[in-house]
């Protein structure tokens, strides 16, 4: 049978739509294939952000320094005692230097992280630094020993810092428990203090008062 040119205009038509449905699909598998090995290849970078924010948010930062900041404030207000200056200041630059490792590791990582580690480490970044407006308002004030509102706002931050702590570290898969003990602990500590008496509203810095 000869080939008429209606049967060659048939076929180019055949090729074209065959082409247009084609193409797409196969851009569209080629696409995945790329992202998944990308995601294969960012795995052990993944792996070494996870472990390294975690030591940042780990225990031994929370138990060992924001425990032993409660006992302090608490026990100074309790004693009518100033908090030295010296140990204040101490506290500001240990709170920087917590501050700018967290800082340090989302701009490095932050390709890796999820937008909810990301956001969460942003609140504990915001809770350090407001604990450092804290504390060097203490040391501003030295020798007068720390009010009863101070410290019990000093408490609530802390608080809140260890219970954002508590999430990111359960979105990083990480051990929590001493963070849940942490938080029993204050919740505990701050229920048995509740403020008794009426103070004057601290001008802390020009970020925040209480």
């Amino acid at each position: 049978m000869p080939i008429t040119l209606d049967d060659i205009t048939l076929a180019f038509i055949a090729a074209v739509i065959g082409l247009g449905v084609t193409l797409p699909v196969t851009y569209l598998v080629v696409d995945r294939i790329v992202e998944r090995n990308a995601r294969k290849e960012m795995e052990p970078v993944r792996a070494v952000a996870t472990e390294r924010l975690t030591s940042k948010l780990g225990v031994g930062f929370l138990t060992t320094f924001l425990i032993t900041v409660v006992i302090d404030v608490s026990s100074a207000f309790e004693e009518r005692r100033p908090i030295e200056k010296g140990l204040a200041e101490s506290y500001v630059l240990k709170l920087k230097n917590a501050q700018s490792d967290l800082e340090l590791l989302l701009g490095v990582y932050n390709r890796v992280l999820s937008v909810d580690v990301e956001h969460l480490t942003g609140k504990v970044i915001s809770s350090l630094e407001h604990l450092q407006e804290d504390f060097q308002f203490l040391a501003d004030e030295h020798p007068r020993p720390p009010s009863e509102t101070h410290v019990r706002h000093i408490e609530g931050v802390v608080l809140e810092t260890v219970r954002l702590t508590k999430q990111l570290l359960e979105i990083l898969g990480a051990d929590r428990e001493q963070i849940i003990a942490l938080e029993k602990w204050l919740v505990e500590a701050c229920s048995k203090a509740a403020p008794r008496i009426q103070e004057q509203r601290l001008e802390v810095s020009g970020k925040h008062s209480i």
